[in-house]
């Protein structure tokens, strides 16, 4: 009965890492960004990031030194060491074209999966629009309003936004435009899995076609 409930926590802890959704945020406040780290309801702010204490510098500045003494050691060896002083550069022969044009077209696939992969749980915008010259603040007003307004119809089912608070004003007095903004973006572990996986198959599929069309050619010119 022991195993059953092991197995059964392990399985749960693997579908926590599998399912649950991480991201980043990126937010701007007017003067200053801020960038956070998400993994379920937990959140590690990256930038700014906060004063290192005293300590934290001189064992910062241990480690950097102790990294540049093993880089000057390893530069010094391997000078001193006559195969590689004697070793020449082999050229490599240029990548088949094919090979290119298929890996081309896999990493379209795979850009087409990721922008279905994520999720934009916010997207907020708050923008007042503003220059020295009233006539250019109303035309920038229009064209700005009329992008914002065709962006989700170009971005289609392509992207998921689960929430959107955008407002766009003017200000014919003021000569300098002001906005604050932040965008929350997450994936979830087993979407990545999925575009890898997918990937791999797409590849090997060409691969096995490669070799069956080249098989085919060889038996033609034997």
């Amino acid at each position: 009965m022991g195993w059953i409930i092991v197995i059964g926590v392990i399985a749960l802890f693997i579908a926590l890492i599998f399912f649950v959704p991480y991201g980043i945020g990126v937010r701007y406040d007017g003067e200053s960004v801020f960038v956070t780290v998400r993994a379920w309801f937990l959140r590690f702010r990256v930038f700014p990031r906060k004063p290192l204490t005293e300590k934290q510098k001189a064992r910062k500045e241990e480690k950097k030194q102790k990294k540049k003494q093993k880089k000057e050691k390893e530069t010094s060896e391997s000078l001193d060491d006559p195969k590689n002083t004697s070793e020449k550069v082999k050229k490599k022969s240029p990548p088949d074209p094919e090979f290119l044009l298929a890996l081309l077209k896999m990493g379209i696939h795979a850009i087409r999966r990721f922008f279905r992969s994520f999720t934009v749980d916010l997207f907020r915008l708050h923008l007042i629009v503003a220059s020295p010259d009233p006539y250019d603040t109303a035309i920038r007003y229009g064209s700005i309003c009329s992008a914002v307004e065709a962006l989700p119809e170009l971005c289609g089912n392509r992207i998921r936004v689960l929430r959107r608070d955008i407002e766009i004003g003017s200000d014919y007095l003021a000569e300098r435009p002001a906005f604050t903004g932040e965008i929350v973006i997450t994936l979830q572990l087993f979407r990545l899995v999925h575009m890898a996986v997918a990937f791999a198959a797409e590849f090997l599929i060409w691969k096995i076609k490669n070799r069956r069309s080249s098989a085919h050619e060889h038996r033609k010119e034997g």
